[in-house]
C-alpha cells in the first residue's frame, strides 16, 4: 500500500499549501497586470478599481463572503471527491439540482406562511439529497457499467442546464402561478435569506467556517476518512486490506453532491428566486481550482475560495471602471492552475484512477 501522505514527500502538506498560496498571490498579481496592460488599462487604476469593488463597502464585501460560500461548499465537494481519488467534475450539475429542488419545495409543496425556522432548514436539506441523487447517478455508471466519472459528470452538468429552463417553463413545475411570463419562479418572503442592510451578507454566510471544520474532522478523524484516503491512495491495495471500496466511493459521491446541492439551496434562498439561468454559472468548474490551490485540504479551501471570490467580485469592478473585461478571470484562473501542476501538484488515486471501476465492480 502506498505510504502515507504526511510520509510522501509529493503529497500536500501545509508547507506545501502555504507554498501555493503564495505562489496564487504572486503569479495571480503578476498575471492581472500583464492581461490589464494588454487590454490597454493602467494598472494602478485597474487594481484601484478591483480593490474598491472587492473591499470598499459593505456592498462590495457582502458579494465577496456570498460568493466564498458557495466556492467553498463547491470547493469541499471536489476536495473530498479528488482525495478519495474521484475525479468529479460534476458540482456545478449537483449544485443546480439543488436549486431545483429548493425553489420546488418552497413555491410548489411547503404551505403558505411556513415559517423560516422551518422552511429553510427544509430547503437545504431538499438541496442536499438532490445534488446527493444527481452525484449518485455518475456512481451508478461508474460501479456498474465503468464509465469514468470525469465523462458522467461532465454530461450531467450539461443535462442540468437543460432540466433547469424546462422546469421553470411550465406553471405546473416551477413557473411563476402570477404571470404568463417565462421569468422563473420566487420563493415565498418567511424562506428567502435576504442580505443584512441593503448588502448580499446573509446568514449563510456563517455555515463557511463549520462547513470546512466538518469535513476537515471526517477525513482526517474518522474512521470513515481513513478509508477514504486510503482508497484514493490505492484502491487496489484498500480492498485488499478489507476496505470496502465500492460502498466508500459511493459515499463520496453522495458527500460531494450533498455539498454542491447545499450550495445551491443556499443559492436560491439568498437570491429569492430561481430563473433559466443558474445563479452561479460556472462556479462549479471555478470549485475545481479553489480545491487545487488549497491542496485538496479542507481546511485550505477557506482562503483559497476566499481568493476567488474576491477575484470574481474585483474583476467585475474593473470591468466597469477601468474597462477591462471581466473575462480575465478565466484566463487567470486557467494560469494559477498550470502553475500549479508545473510545481507537481499530486492528486490522490492518479496511480489507480483506472483501477477503481474494476475492483468496484468486482466487489
Amino acid at each position: 500500500m502506498s505510504e502515507p501522505a504526511s510520509e510522501n514527500p509529493r503529497s500536500p502538506d501545509r508547507a506545501s499549501a502555504a507554498l501555493n498560496a503564495a505562489m496564487l498571490l504572486l503569479g495571480g498579481a503578476v498575471l492581472l497586470a500583464l492581461v490589464v496592460k494588454a487590454c490597454g488599462a493602467q494598472p494602478g487604476e485597474a487594481f484601484a478599481a478591483f480593490a474598491k469593488g472587492a473591499f470598499s463597502s459593505g456592498v462590495a464585501w457582502g458579494q465577496t463572503l456570498s460568493r466564498a460560500l458557495i466556492l467553498t461548499l463547491c470547493g469541499l465537494a471536489v476536495a473530498l471527491s479528488f482525495r478519495c481519488g474521484l475525479f468529479n467534475i460534476g458540482a456545478d450539475g449537483q449544485m443546480t439540482a439543488g436549486m431545483i429542488a429548493a425553489a420546488a419545495l418552497g413555491t410548489r409543496l411547503l404551505p403558505a406562511g411556513t415559517p423560516w425556522f422551518i422552511g429553510l432548514p427544509l430547503l437545504m436539506l431538499a438541496g442536499m439529497l438532490a445534488g446527493a441523487a444527481w452525484s449518485l447517478l455518475a456512481g451508478a455508471l461508474k460501479h456498474w457499467r465503468g464509465v469514468s466519472e470525469v465523462i458522467s459528470t461532465l454530461m450531467l452538468n450539461l443535462v442540468a442546464l437543460i432540466v433547469l429552463p424546462y422546469m421553470v417553463s411550465y406553471a405546473f413545475l416551477l413557473q411563476r402561478a402570477d404571470t404568463s411570463e417565462r421569468t422563473g419562479t420566487a420563493l415565498p418572503d418567511s424562506l428567502q435569506m435576504r442580505g443584512w442592510d441593503g448588502t448580499s451578507f446573509h446568514s449563510g454566510v456563517f455555515l463557511i467556517l463549520p462547513a470546512a471544520l466538518l469535513v476537515w474532522l471526517a477525513v482526517y478523524h474518522t474512521r470513515a476518512g481513513l478509508s477514504l484516503r486510503a482508497t484514493g491512495l490505492n484502491a487496489k491495495a484498500a480492498r485488499a486490506c478489507g476496505i470496502p471500496v465500492r460502498r466508500v466511493t459511493a459515499l463520496v459521491f453522495a458527500a460531494a453532491g450533498a455539498l454542491s446541492g447545499l450550495a445551491g439551496a443556499l443559492g436560491v434562498a439568498a437570491f429569492g428566486y430561481l430563473t433559466f439561468e443558474p445563479l452561479y454559472p460556472n462556479y462549479g468548474y471555478m470549485a475545481i481550482a479553489v480545491a487545487l490551490v488549497a491542496g485538496l485540504h479542507p481546511l485550505g479551501v477557506l482562503p483559497a475560495a476566499f481568493f476567488f471570490a474576491v477575484l470574481e467580485v474585483g474583476t467585475q469592478a474593473m470591468e466597469s471602471r477601468a474597462g477591462v473585461p471581466h473575462e480575465v478571470v478565466y484566463a487567470i484562473q486557467g494560469a494559477v492552475i498550470l502553475l500549479l501542476l508545473a510545481r507537481g501538484v499530486h492528486l490522490p488515486g492518479t496511480e489507480a484512477a483506472g483501477t477503481a471501476a474494476e475492483t468496484g465492480s468486482r466487489e
